[in-house]
């Protein structure tokens, strides 16, 4: 068992919750899953042990929270849009989400926490296929639209698209955003022109 209780409902229990989240994932960022212990998130988010111990039975189940609440929301694309406009608002939604500052910060902690954690698997799973779905859905766009051969595979066009900006953030200076903009615009230009219909 991870989560010892069910999810609150009460304005400052949440907060509290919230506040000893924050504090986690930023210990987390800053020194890697070592680093989230129970006494150290009590010390940083102000809120008391047995406070945390109501929330989460162990510091495992705390961390399984927190890989929960920092794994990236992307929307899907609108039904009225063609399908070079849903790819470039997939694209260009995942790499904004990947160069913020927040997710800069704690995606090495993440990866790293997922090979300490193997409890993670599912969460990464279930995300992994929310996104897929997405990019499927792109994909089937391309293929009505008699842009994409049938049978394209969605797990490797969002390779071939998100790969490079992956490695653009990883490799790239911080501030340098231009970096990512210029990979993104490539990418979907190159991929476009590679399927021209």
């Amino acid at each position: 068992m991870t989560d010892c209780t069910e999810r609150p409902t009460d304005p400052r229990v949440l907060r509290s919750r919230a506040k000893m989240l924050d504090a986690a994932t930023e210990l987390l960022a800053e020194a890697g899953p070592r680093a989230v212990t129970v006494d150290a998130v009590s010390e940083r988010s102000g809120v008391a042990k047995s406070t945390l111990y109501r929330h989460w039975d162990s510091r495992e189940g705390l961390l399984v929270d927190v890989m929960r609440a920092n794994i990236p929301d992307i929307t899907p694309p609108s039904p009225d849009l063609s399908f070079d406009e849903a790819l470039r608002a997939v694209v260009t939604e995942v790499a904004a989400v990947m160069t913020t500052p927040r997710w800069r910060a704690i995606l090495p902690a993440m990866m790293m926490l997922q090979q300490h954690m193997p409890e993670l698997a599912e969460i990464a799973h279930d995300d992994h296929e929310e996104k897929k779905a997405i990019f499927r859905d792109v994909v089937d766009r391309g293929i009505a639209a008699g842009r994409l051969p049938a049978g394209t595979d969605e797990e490797l066009v969002a390779r071939q698209l998100i790969g490079p900006v992956f490695f653009t953030l990883l490799a790239a200076h911080p501030d340098d955003d231009s970096a990512i903009d210029l990979t993104v615009e490539y990418a979907i230009e190159r991929f476009l022109a590679s399927y021209p219909g």
